[in-house]
């Protein structure tokens, strides 16, 4: 008789076979079961981009606010009648008082910058020489990106300083647009600078002051003040330098009265002309 033998194992337990699942597909299925998530995470980025987009249309409504109380305020500062002083004097007020608000309502804008270095010129106007020293400090303490612009604030806060007294303080400023590589306005400050010490009776510093700016500057419009400065505060000098000029001539001069027939030869050009 023959026996049957039975298979004990559980078929139930036996490994279902494993179904690979693409990247789409698994992308599907975690936006299925994360789906709170999801949505919250793009409600965020869309309120981060309306937000941005607010900011940056606020940025832009200030700074036309900004230019347009700016605009207003340069028309008070320069728009001054000659013939009426009183009036001038209302006008520098009332445009140092909007210079000032600009600072206050739109500091972060670009006439901000502007208004900065307005203001110090308007108090220099009045003669409230410390409230020009103030601005144009403060100027330096913000805007410290523009080399060119420094120089000419440097260079103005230097006269508030000398204005106001303080000399050692004003020499500082001019000392530092001679420093500063990028000025364009060294001239007027070597040409400031020979003119104290010429109003301070220190002849030869106005001197020095006055043959740095002709020999590092020959074609500025203040080297020709500065030679007529020479001329009179040194007239020897000046006398020996053309002198000096005139025998080097043009090339070759020497060496043609010095050849032999030079002089004849001189003469004979000189008869011809």
């Amino acid at each position: 008789m023959g026996y049957k033998i039975k298979d004990h194992a559980d078929k139930s337990a036996a490994p279902e076979p494993v179904v690979a699942l693409s990247s789409k597909e698994q992308f599907l299925f975690f936006v299925e079961e994360h789906r709170g998530l999801v949505w919250g995470g793009i409600l965020l980025v869309v309120v981060l981009i309306g937000g941005l987009v607010i900011l940056n249309w606020l940025s832009q409504q200030k700074q036309e606010e900004a230019w347009e109380m700016q605009g207003k305020a340069q028309h008070m500062y320069l728009d001054r009648p000659l013939d009426d002083i009183e009036k001038g004097k209302a006008n520098i007020q009332q445009a140092s008082g909007m210079f000032q608000d600009i600072l206050t309502q739109y500091p972060t804008t670009p006439s901000a910058k502007i208004s900065s270095f307005l203001l110090g010129n308007s108090f220099m106007e009045a003669e409230n020489y410390q409230g020009a020293i103030e601005a144009y400090s403060q100027f330096l303490q913000k805007h410290s990106q523009d080399p060119v612009l420094i120089g000419l604030v440097q260079q103005r806060l230097g006269l508030a300083q000398l204005l106001n007294g303080n000399r050692g303080a004003a020499i500082s400023a001019f000392d530092a647009v001679l420093e500063n590589a990028h000025a364009l306005n060294k001239d007027q400050v070597l040409f400031e600078l020979a003119k104290l010490g010429e109003s301070e009776e220190k002849i030869d510093e106005a001197v020095n002051r006055y043959k740095q700016l002709i020999q590092e500057f020959p074609l500025s419009p203040f080297s020709t003040e500065a030679n007529l400065r020479v001329k009179v505060l040194a007239p020897e000098e000046a006398k020996e330098s053309e002198k000096s000029e005139t025998i080097d001539g043009p090339p070759g001069t020497a060496e043609m009265a010095d050849s032999p027939g030079g002089e004849d030869a001189k003469d004979k050009k000189e008869e011809g002309q």
